[in-house]
């Protein structure tokens, strides 16, 4: 397997060249100009030695994250799976974290001064909730301060990503589906 790993979702993400280990990868902001992806790719590409066609497989964070951010991650990955007739797989961001602790813990991740999305607990699924619906304990993901403050409880530590990066993009849901963006609010 040769993958592809765009995330443009966090704060800090990541575009990467991923086999059963982290051939190459590049720390990018998620405020990137869209300008600035394709030569990122091709950057990153380039130091692995694999060319575009050599890609067999491509992992996305689909959300949640900035509107335009999601937007220009998915679209570039479905154009690009699509064009090199090859399996893509959506990933979650929650999904993400959670493959990076071992410990029991809520992912949180703060959208709106007054909202943000956490899973874990009677949480299933990644869900919205105010800020009075916070829960109190162990926490990993990306809040504001005040919501982390409302949390009453510390970041876990969490294991560098690439060490679970071969292990994230072994395990995705590949297909040749279409990725759709995770805004987490029903658009």
């Amino acid at each position: 397997m040769k993958c592809l790993f765009i995330d443009l979702a966090s704060k800090d993400g990541v575009i990467g060249c991923i086999t059963d280990a982290v051939v190459t990868s590049e720390d990018v902001s998620n405020r990137i100009n869209d300008g600035e992806l394709i030569p990122i790719v091709k950057g990153v590409l380039e130091e692995a030695g694999w060319k575009l066609s050599d890609l067999t497989h491509i992992v996305c964070v689909v959300g949640p994250g900035g509107f335009t951010s999601l937007r220009v991650a998915v679209t570039f990955a479905n154009v690009l799976a699509d064009q090199l007739g090859i399996p893509s797989a959506g990933v979650h961001l929650s999904e993400v974290y959670t493959k990076r602790t071992e410990e029991d813990a809520y992912w949180m991740h703060s959208t709106k001064k007054d909202q943000l999305f956490v899973c874990g607990g009677q949480w299933e699924e990644p869900t919205l909730i105010t800020v009075n619906e916070i829960p109190c304990g162990n926490w990993m993901g990306e809040l504001l301060e005040d919501h982390e403050k409302a949390s009453g409880a510390e970041q876990v530590q969490l294991k560098d990503l690439t060490e679970v990066l071969p292990e994230l993009v072994s395990a995705a849901g590949y297909s040749k589906e279409i990725l759709h963006p995770w805004y987490g609010r029903g658009w």
